[in-house]
């Protein structure tokens, strides 16, 4: 039988701006075998268009492949979103990160996702391009040029919640200010709530839905809890809200 090694290829992510040098130079120092660029949704009609256009010229110069995504770039979660897509796709490759380029929410969105979206079968490097020279541009022109040094940044883990859990908020997003029992009755039904046909009372259930879900979603501020008891409604918070826009579900 013949085993397939599958060659790991250095796939690049970088923002696009105001900024040549800083996309292009690190992939020759750094010998990315592809690249992916962030740009904005109409970039067409934006400054960044020049940028753009000679940016997708070098690479052709340079036979280095590249795809885009198009984004809100002013949005942090649709970013978030759109870095995920791409280090999913890519995650059997060594996925490295241009926290330099684009604007400062693209640099705190690359940051994030480097934390957010690293795990076993996902290798992340962020990393900031120093460059040569920091310039006074006119239209048309780099806000910076050349290639000094490349920073690789220290990339600590945030963990992320379980899919179960992202599965649960889903539901409790759609159904707004919910009951326990409704809950209990939806999670038994999608199999996130299993009873044991030794136990199946209404304590057992209700023991389950407080201890695997409404728990770490409250701890983790995802969902609020009103009232107590039976009378107990739950909702999602706005910090859940935005948790939903950039996770899978």
């Amino acid at each position: 039988m013949v085993k397939i090694i599958m060659l790991k290829l250095r796939i690049h992510i970088a923002p696009i701006g105001f900024e040549i040098d800083r996309v292009v130079e690190p992939l020759i120092r750094l010998k990315a075998d592809k690249i992916w660029l962030i740009l904005e949704d109409n970039i067409e009609t934006s400054n960044a268009n020049y940028h753009h256009k000679k940016i997708k010229e070098r690479l052709e110069e340079l036979k280095i492949d590249f795809e885009e995504r198009r984004c809100d770039i002013r949005s942090l979660f649709d970013l978030l979103n759109n870095f995920r897509i791409i280090i999913e796709q890519e995650q059997n490759h060594h996925i490295f990160i241009n926290v330099s380029t684009g604007n400062k929410i693209e640099a705190i969105a690359g940051m994030m996702a480097s934390m957010i979206f690293n795990n076993d079968s996902s290798n992340i490097t962020p990393y900031y391009i120093v460059p040569e020279n920091y310039e006074k541009p006119k239209k048309g022109q780099q806000i910076t040029s050349g290639y000094k040094s490349v920073i690789q940044l220290p990339n600590y883990k945030i963990e992320r919640p379980k899919e179960t859990l992202i599965f649960a908020l889903k539901i409790i997003q759609d159904n707004n200010l919910v009951s326990k029992k409704s809950l209990i009755e939806k999670f038994i039904t999608h199999d996130l709530i299993v009873i044991d046909k030794s136990d199946h009372t209404e304590s057992a259930k209700h023991s389950q839905l407080n201890k695997k879900f409404l728990e770490p979603l409250s701890q983790r501020g995802l969902i609020e809890i009103q009232g107590k008891g039976k009378s107990a409604r739950i909702k999602i918070t706005g910090d859940g809200e935005n948790i939903l826009k950039f996770l899978p579900k």
